[in-house]
């Protein structure tokens, strides 16, 4: 029985490089299966890069994001430094390559980047330098994780020199991954390595090759033309990997707008047969729209001040599509050529120009939910909760979401706590009125959807369970819990339905 600094027992060895190993292992002490990962396994590690080390786990260890496999332990044995981290039990995705489907790229680029765009956002900015399929994990709940970030080039170094390897060797494996500056004399890690090294591990997830061989970027240094993803996949999902690949650093984009058209493409899928924009710009800050100041006086706006609001950019809206209209109308062209006929040009009837005005607000509510301002997340909740009122059942799930005790999730708490709310340890706000919302907004999601929303229902089951705000029924938790793992089953969330499983049996436990 091999057992390393006399806690951790070694049952299988996961992944091997050329300065660290990796192992799964039970430790002893809490009988919890874990991730061990040993730097320097045979010759140890010299005082500076130790000491290097030490620095950069602080930061690691700091990054809290759902899709960061984020260290729980650092220390030393025998000279040698090791790392601790959650195990993930269907390990990484290189076991996927070339079998994932289109949805589930868009899912792992938008998982992926948004790591980025936190890690990049961190002060000092965290580079990971290093994605590839072998450090992206697949978590329980079916999300993609980032591993193996925040040691940098210099740690690399003085692992490698500590090691006994060649310098280069640091980078052995990596180098299909990498960007064309990379390659360059002046080799500074700049946030954009990370975009392109992301945008080939998805090209390869998706068609089982690399972009660019085994050379990577070099190639394109030497006049390789970016290819395009072979296979039957969608003009935006070309079109994005394309932009990811570019040569040029400041022709891709950042990992924030990257995440942005991953979520538009998975919200709304016909989006990806569009033809899309180049590197458009993140929807960071809400647009208001300008009401002519013809119509400002005429307009009755009934209700609260967020409904006025979502009132006067319906009315906006209206108006300037309507004025456009006419200006086609009456042949407002100077180029006769190019101007439409007026038998030709449609005006959109007053239900789908409020369908758009809907899908305008409710994107930039989405947009102000991802800022870290408290005053953005509180707007966003009321702007968000009028678009709901008016029966919109996107917003509703946001509210419900918002609202919502979910147990574990970072993005919920992470609302919660910049709208001022208190919270316990597992999430819940200390509040019966906040908690009555929850129910509420719950109960209009599930009722409001065109299927079962087994999410929901899971969600809704914890009130029942532990007695909050509703009166304890195990039955009718039960009986939730029931449809909404038949309903995971018949989506194919296995994941999910595991998870409501185990549920039921605690559930059970308690009865």
């Amino acid at each position: 029985m091999d057992i390393f600094d006399g806690r951790y027992e070694k049952e299988q060895l996961l992944g091997q490089g050329a300065f660290s190993e990796v192992w799964k292992v039970r430790d002893n002490q809490t009988n919890v299966t874990l991730a061990l990962k040993i730097y320097n396994p045979t010759t140890g590690n010299g005082e500076d890069g130790d000491e290097m080390l030490t620095h950069e786990f602080a930061l690691m260890v700091n990054a809290n994001h759902k899709n960061l496999l984020r260290p729980l332990f650092y220390a030393t044995s025998g000279n040698r430094p090791y790392l601790i981290l959650p195990y993930c039990e269907k390990g990484n995705i290189g076991k996927m390559i070339g079998k994932m489907t289109e949805e589930e790229t868009w899912k792992l680029l938008r998982d992926c980047a948004s790591a980025l765009s936190y890690l990049h956002a961190m002060n000092p900015p965290i580079l990971h330098q290093d994605i590839k399929p072998a450090n992206i994990l697949l978590g329980d709940n079916g999300e993609y994780m980032l591993t193996d970030f925040g040691v940098s080039t210099q740690v690399k170094a003085s692992l490698s020199r500590a090691s006994n390897q060649d310098i280069a060797l640091f980078s052995a494996g990596t180098i299909s991954y990498m960007a064309p500056e990379r390659f360059s004399r002046n080799n500074l890690p700049i946030m954009a390595n990370d975009i392109y090294s992301l945008g080939s591990t998805a090209f390869e997830m998706l068609s089982g090759v690399l972009p660019f061989g085994n050379d990577g970027g070099l190639l394109q240094k030497k006049g390789a033309e970016v290819p395009e993803v072979p296979g039957d996949f969608s003009p935006l999902m070309k079109k994005t990997l394309e932009d990811c690949l570019q040569e040029e650093p400041w022709q891709r984009p950042t990992a924030e707008q990257l995440e942005e058209i991953a979520n538009r493409a998975l919200r709304h899928p016909e989006l990806r047969f569009a033809v899309p924009k180049v590197n458009p710009e993140p929807e960071a800050k809400p647009t208001t729209m300008q009401i002519p100041e013809e119509y400002k006086d005429t307009i009755s706006l009934p209700g609260s001040d967020s409904k006025k609001r979502l009132y006067a950019i319906l009315a906006g809206i209206a108006a300037v599509i309507v004025i456009g209209g006419i200006i086609l109308l009456s042949g407002g062209s100077s180029n006769d050529d190019q101007a439409p006929e007026a038998s030709s040009t449609v005006i959109p009837d007053t239900d789908s120009l409020l369908k758009v005005a809907e899908t305008v607000e409710y994107e930039n509510c989405i947009a102000l939910f991802k800022q870290e301002s408290p005053d953005s997340i509180k707007s966003a909740l009321i702007r968000m909760t009028a678009l709901a009122d008016k029966g919109n059942k996107e917003a509703i799930h946001e509210v419900a979401y918002t609202y919502a005790w979910i147990p574990s999730d970072t993005e919920a708490d992470r609302r919660k706590r910049l709208l001022g709310w208190k919270i316990n340890e597992a999430g819940l706000p200390i509040s019966s009125e906040l908690n009555k919302q929850a129910v509420i907004w719950l109960e209009k999601a599930i009722s409001t959807s065109d299927s079962t929303d087994y999410k929901t229902l899971y969600w809704l089951s914890f009130y029942y369970i532990n007695e909050i705000v509703v009166k304890r029924d195990f039955e009718k938790a039960r009986q939730m819990l029931i449809r909404a793992g038949k309903e995971a089953e018949d989506s194919q969330d296995f994941v999910f339905k595991n998870k409501i499983d185990n549920t039921i049996t605690q559930l059970k436990q308690l009865q």
